[in-house]
């Protein structure tokens, strides 16, 4: 029993030490704005905008690893013209993995400022900056320890015999970015923007141990919406990410097929297949109905872990409701950055 002992031990802190470098991440990450860039809070069409999105992964190698985030952001200003705008918004995320249920609840609030750069609405430029909190923690009490084995049989009665420090820390977060719009023609948009997670680098570590540190996450990504005619838009999108040593690039493109272009009844469809470098393969779908868009994916595993995961990775769902959201097909006074 030492030996499944220490491998308790060895995933229950080390494997977290070593992956420190790895924030959560979603395969839709144009589907959930404020974890991809403070700077896209209240950048949308509409007033009011709300978030869903969860991610499972994992299932078939180990106790799943289950994401949960939910935003809600607003335009809380707007200038003479709707060319300047002030954006609120709060987002919330929770990450738990493991038998003992390692994870992460984080809450931060974002603002930020958008600029027309022209007067007909085709070019901005916003800045954001984010700003929160975090509790990272386990459950001790899930694990079995060699000590609780009576010679016969596992008995939960029994002590652990383990003396644990803490089982869980908190930690100050803050996070800035830039996102970058410009509608060239009717049926040719571009948006880009590069952000920065976790600018003050704060401590992640159950032993107070202050060389461990969460790495700032550098984020880059770009997209354009390009009309093929009528009814269908070709929608590329490529999204880096580099902390610390670790990376992660997803490329690929969505296609999406306009059923209804009226501005109040506005509904189309979308398929898409995206690479995450060395990762996984991506498969995508979305539906638009007025005012909800609902996101579905699915990620077929091929990296090394794939004998045990039998390249099965996880699916994810995400959903968005904006208010007094008026769709007309190319006419962008504010811009939206989800697809």
């Amino acid at each position: 029993m030492k030996l499944k002992k220490r491998l308790s031990l060895i995933i229950l802190f080390v494997i977290p030490l070593l992956s420190f470098g790895q924030d959560i991440h979603f395969s839709q990450f144009n589907n959930s704005p404020l974890n991809l860039n403070p700077a896209q809070t209240g950048f949308f069409r509409g007033s009011h905008r709300f978030v869903l999105n969860h991610r499972n992964q994992w299932a078939s190698v180990t106790v799943p690893y289950s994401t949960f985030s939910g935003s809600f952001d607003m335009q809380l200003l707007k200038r003479k013209f709707k060319q300047d705008i002030i954006g609120f918004g709060i987002v919330f995320n929770n990450d738990i993995a493991g038998d003992a249920d390692m994870g992460t609840t984080a809450g931060n609030i974002s603002l930020s400022y958008t600029k027309g750069l022209n007067k007909r609405n085709s070019h901005f430029i916003s800045i954001g900056i984010q700003a929160g909190g975090a509790q990272h923690k386990f459950d001790y009490t899930k694990l079995n320890f060699d000590n609780q084995y009576d010679g016969d049989q596992y008995n939960p009665n029994l002590g652990n015999g383990e003396s644990f420090k803490k089982d869980s820390y908190s930690y100050l977060d803050f996070s800035g970015g830039i996102h970058w719009f410009l509608q060239k023609q009717d049926q040719l948009i571009f948006n880009a923007g590069l952000a920065a997670f976790h600018l003050n680098q704060p401590g992640l570590s159950f032993f107070d141990n202050k060389d461990v540190v969460l790495n700032t996450r550098f984020v880059a990504y770009g997209n354009a919406i390009i009309g093929l005619n009528k009814t269908t838009e070709m929608i590329p999108s490529v999204l880096v990410m580099q902390q610390g040593k670790y990376n992660q690039i997803v490329a690929g493109t969505d296609f999406k097929f306009i059923m209804n272009s009226s501005p109040y009844f506005y509904s189309s469809f979308s398929l898409g297949t995206y690479l995450r470098n060395q990762d996984a393969i991506i498969l995508k779908a979305g539906m638009d109905v007025r005012r909800w868009n609902f996101g579905i994916s699915y990620d077929f595993n091929f990296s090394d872990l794939h004998p045990a995961s039998k390249y099965l990775g996880g699916y994810e769902l995400s959903v968005t409701y904006i208010l007094n959201q008026v769709r007309q097909k190319r006419v962008k006074e504010i811009p939206c950055p989800i697809f």
